[in-house]
């Protein structure tokens, strides 16, 4: 492979430059008049012209992108635009390089005869396996719009729910940083100042604050053992939880934890009605549409227990009586799924579901982040607190013995 810079003219006849991957220059031409355009020059590229490609560096595509490509697809395609045509059309508008990249790649496989499912799905680091799915389901019942409409909404609700968790935790984690800051600047500027005043002083130290000379000694000396700690740590965090024991040990507990528990087991709830409702409505079957839900909620727990359910349901049961078995689905939900299975309308009964647990997870996020708060300030407060003891009750003892001469 190598890189050629280009000059070309684009169907809506504006010109355009920049650099292409090819094997060699016809490969290069040839990519570029896939997209309709006019190819006015190619040639290769000098070592300063060369793309360098970063991919560590590369933002992601947020949720409000994918809706955004999901809106402007309907509309070309409403308006009679092939999906060929809409795909390169959308792959020239995209600012989002990853993006740019996913549908240029669609676009070809489309062009060599895949269906859009298909080419979707090889770009997973863009369309999740629902989404894949979804247009999938939609190609086989001639809905493509239809599942395209459904997945605008899906990640429009979904950017809306992570930005109101992501304000109800900024005030928390602030603090927590401001909490461990001042811990770090007292052990190590404020605690050696005294221990070094005391020693000059000939002062005899009580044991507390002797441990926390200690303490802040070790630290200033070795805080690297501490960084390396704290990695390893980390490392081993992840490297357990990509394990599958240890990640169903680690979703177990969080849905024990105290107040966030409840949060969770919320979030997993509208993550599955909403995921199941978005494909039940497409015109999915239930058994395939629980097979694609079980692999987008986000605990493991729940994945398990939902591909469980689907045995259940593929051997004739309702799909209430095994969520109601398994505990872990509120009441309401499963009174919910039962009507909606009476009355022929589950996905609508699902998609109410997920908008009063959506709900529900804004409010309990704000009521975790407010609970949060006062424990953090507690916590800095003793510390603080326990730090200012041992370093002035040395001062206290000298000034009473002063005041006993």
């Amino acid at each position: 492979m190598a890189n050629f810079k280009y000059k070309v003219i684009t169907p809506e006849g504006k010109n355009k430059s920049g650099t292409v991957i090819a094997p060699d220059r016809n490969g290069a031409i040839e990519l570029l008049k896939n997209g309709g355009n006019t190819v006015v020059s190619v040639s290769e590229a000098s070592i300063l012209e060369k793309s360098i490609d970063l991919k560590f560096l590369k933002p992601g595509v947020s949720s409000r992108e994918m809706s955004v490509f999901c809106r402007q697809f309907v509309t070309l395609s409403s308006s009679g635009v092939s999906i060929v045509r809409a795909l390169a059309m959308l792959e020239e508008q995209a600012e989002n390089e990853v993006m740019r990249d996913a549908l240029k790649e669609v676009r070809l496989s489309v062009e060599k005869g895949a269906t859009l499912s298909e080419s979707m799905h090889r770009q997973s680091k863009v369309f999740s396996p629902m989404f894949a799915a979804l247009v999938g389901a939609g190609e086989e019942a001639g809905r493509l719009e239809v599942s395209f409409e459904r997945m605008a909404t899906h990640y429009e609700k979904s950017e809306k729910l992570k930005n109101i968790v992501k304000k109800a935790m900024i005030y928390p984690a602030i603090l927590a940083l401001v909490s461990v800051s001042v811990v770090v600047i007292m052990l190590t500027r404020i605690v050696p100042m005294y221990a070094a005043m005391f020693e000059q002083m000939g002062t005899e130290m009580p044991a507390s604050t002797r441990g926390l000379v200690a303490v802040s000694g070790w630290f200033t000396s070795f805080w690297w053992i501490v960084l390396i700690l704290a990695a390893a740590v980390v490392v081993g965090y992840r490297l357990y939880a990509s394990s599958p024991a240890g990640r169903m040990r680690i979703d177990r507990i969080k849905l024990k934890l105290p107040i966030l528990g409840k949060l969770n087991r919320k979030t997993a709830c509208a993550q599955f009605c909403r995921n199941l409702s978005t494909l039940l409505g497409a015109g999915m079957p239930i058994i395939r549409a629980l097979s694609v839900t079980a692999g987008t909620v986000g605990n493991e727990v729940y994945r398990k227990m939902l591909e469980d359910t689907e045995g259940v349901v593929t051997r004739g049961s309702r799909l209430a009586d095994p969520l109601t078995d398994s505990g872990l689905f509120p009441p309401m939900i499963c009174n919910m799924i039962r009507v909606g299975e009476e009355t022929g309308s589950i996905d609508t009964m699902l998609e109410k579901a997920a908008d009063y647990y959506e709900e529900e997870v804004s409010e309990s996020t704000e009521s975790a982040a407010a609970a949060l708060e006062p424990v953090i300030i507690i916590f800095m407060a003793l510390v603080v607190i326990g730090i200012i003891a041992a370093v002035f009750s040395p001062m206290i003892s000298l000034y009473t013995n002063i005041d006993a001469l």
